[in-house]
């Protein structure tokens, strides 16, 4: 069914209808390779029925791995939804606590930046990266 999902998101993209998403969904069933992280996919890891994880590669340095914790018991916590078209929402935002110090929300696959990304954070905050 994602592939029919694909085809009907990108036919609205190139009729104009709809911007193309910076970023879509893919759920898997176990942690894909670094190597295998592709740029614009957030891949949600998803284990006995519930999502795990959620990795992808960061927006503003591509080098980067971002892995957030979906797990209701894990602290901190985010929640990934998608649409129809597998454009994802991430909430809270996402917080890199070292190497590009990006710090972002993402809301129908879009990426909007807040005002202190690229700045390192007054205190510990929310996601880091797996180099």
């Amino acid at each position: 069914m994602s592939w029919l999902r694909r085809v009907a998101r990108e036919s609205l993209v190139r009729l104009g209808l709809i911007p193309r998403p910076e970023l879509v969904v893919r759920c898997v069933g176990v942690h894909p390779p670094p190597d295998e992280i592709a740029p614009g996919v957030i891949y949600v890891v998803r284990s006995g029925g519930f999502a795990k994880w959620a990795v992808f590669r960061c927006p503003r340095n591509e080098h980067e791995i971002i892995q957030l914790a979906l797990m209701p018991n894990r602290r901190p916590r985010w929640t990934v939804t998608s649409d129809f078209f597998e454009r994802p929402t991430i909430h809270p935002s996402v917080r890199q606590l070292d190497g590009s110090h990006a710090h972002f929300w993402v809301k129908g696959g879009t990426v909007a930046w807040c005002a202190d990304s690229g700045q390192r954070p007054r205190s510990s905050g929310q996601a880091g990266s797996l180099d």
